[in-house]
């Protein structure tokens, strides 16, 4: 393997994963308020302000786009940190994640060149981003892990059920369905990713499990939609799945088979 004082800038993933550095943004804003000196910055990034660790971590974060450094250890989240770690709408949220992702140029190659398609096979998907990235050999399936894992945080990569996983162009943003009286509609799963399985079973939606909010749904031709969420979650959570609910009615018709 090539030593890493001789690789050309750019040649290697980011030294955090996306999902890393938009916890670390997190995490300024909430001990700092979105502002801190180096000295802030080692007791968030748990590493001393001279360490390599240390220097490596905040260059990702410039890299995202996540902080800025206006005068040499007086680092600030951009305006797209703050709108990651203090977002005011769901849309906003992702639109920025999406483009921390894009801020680094191969992440942004692959997805002009595959957003809305399939993605290749890992043994092609290497041999593109050696091609059109210029990444050596050795580093190709770093990247590639890398990039999966990004697109998976953003929300832009969809696992079709058959092996094969879809780039989205747009991540799926989900909010939580619209209060509306119980007795006029069935309860609504807080949760996406739906199972299907082939079944008889009762047309409404009922639980089938003694823990937590497990429901399935009838539908045509014998099938059945299955949702489950844990009885015990956080805050934190609970905001998630809400927020997941929104770009839910995309997933669903992306599912849509025109035939039937």
């Amino acid at each position: 393997m090539a030593s890493r004082d001789r690789l050309k800038k750019g040649s290697l993933p980011p030294f955090l994963g996306l999902s890393e550095a938009l916890v670390l943004a997190d995490k300024i804003y909430e001990h700092t308020g979105g502002q801190a000196s180096y000295d802030l910055l080692s007791r968030i990034f748990d590493n001393t302000r001279n360490s390599s660790s240390f220097t490596k971590k905040l260059a990702a974060l410039k890299a995202y786009g996540l902080v800025a450094e206006a005068t040499k250890g007086d680092v600030s989240l951009t305006d797209s940190g703050l709108t990651i770690a203090a977002p005011q709408s769901p849309e906003a949220s992702a639109m920025a994640k999406r483009d921390a992702l894009l801020r680094i140029e191969v992440y942004s190659k692959v997805y002009e060149r595959h957003k809305g398609k399939l993605l290749p096979a890992d043994e092609f998907f290497k041999n593109m981003i050696e091609q059109d990235c210029g990444i050596p050999r050795e580093l190709s399936d770093q990247w590639v892990k890398a990039f999966k894992d990004s697109v998976e945080v953003v929300g832009l990569l969809h696992d079709r059920g058959d092996g094969r996983m879809q780039l989205m162009e747009s991540a799926l943003v989900l909010k939580a369905p619209s209060a509306v009286p119980a007795e006029k509609h069935d309860p609504l799963p807080q949760i996406i990713s739906p199972s299907i399985e082939k079944t008889a079973q009762p047309s409404t939606a009922v639980p089938f499990a003694a823990s937590g909010m497990n429901i399935k749904i009838q539908l045509s031709d014998g099938q059945l939609a299955t949702f489950s969420v844990p009885d015990k979650i956080g805050p934190k959570d609970a905001q998630k799945l809400k927020n997941a609910l929104e770009g839910f009615g995309r997933l669903i018709d992306s599912l849509v088979d025109g035939s039937s």
